[in-house]
């Protein structure tokens, strides 16, 4: 059966070609949206990125700072301890500053003999008296060796100002509140009391200034 087909102007008829297979079945098809291939690229290196700064998070996260455990001092037989709530009595609002307070140790055993409190009219300064089973000896060596390694300056080791016979370590270090503080230790000569410690015991005071500069 012939197709019927049209005309041009002039009558002669004017052929159509077929539609192929190909042409029709794209015809038919819904024309095609945005490919998604590019945002599935941009969730996935998202997705890795979140990965990698998790996993490098984890690996280079600092455990929060244990407190220092006691240790023994090299060339005694005192172990030094944090002295922070053993100084309580003599902090009052903040002062001395907790970098002060956490730079300070004491042999572990000493006794609380006495407590000077701040009065708050002047410049800081607090004391505190205490008393070990220990020569005097080894509480300057200790107190020379813990000083220093916990960051105080050494100014002076000898005798004590208006104490016959006791021994003084002065030092100082700047604190993060802008002032000097100045830790004075004198060690008082060592008694032996009948029936007390063939090592006897020894009394010593621990003083903290507030210092305007470092002198």
């Amino acid at each position: 059966m012939a197709q019927a087909g049209t005309t041009d102007e002039a009558g002669t008829p004017v052929a159509h070609e077929p539609l192929s297979p190909g042409t029709a079945e794209g015809q038919r098809r819904r024309p095609a949206g945005p490919s998604l291939r590019p945002a599935l690229v941009v969730v996935g290196l998202a997705l890795f990125l979140v990965l990698a700064f998790g996993i490098g998070s984890a690996l280079n996260h600092n455990p929060t700072p244990k407190a220092p455990l006691p240790s023994r001092v090299n060339g005694t037989d005192l172990v030094a301890q944090p002295s922070a709530a053993t100084l309580r009595p003599i902090e009052i609002l903040g002062t001395p500053p907790a970098d002060v307070l956490d730079a300070l140790v004491l042999p572990r055993g000493a006794h609380t003999v006495s407590v000077t409190k701040w009065s708050g009219t002047t410049q800081y300064s607090g004391k505190m008296t205490f008393r070990l089973g220990a020569s005097q000896a080894a509480l300057v060596a200790f107190f020379r060796t813990e000083l220093h390694a916990h960051g105080w300056s050494i100014v002076n080791v000898g005798p004590a100002r208006n104490e016959r016979g006791a021994t003084e370590v002065l030092a100082q270090r700047a604190s993060a509140d802008g002032w000097f503080w100045e830790a004075g230790v004198v060690v008082f000569p060592t008694t032996f009391a009948p029936g007390s410690s063939p090592r006897g015991a020894t009394r010593f005071s621990l003083d903290l200034y507030q210092m305007p500069d470092a002198t």
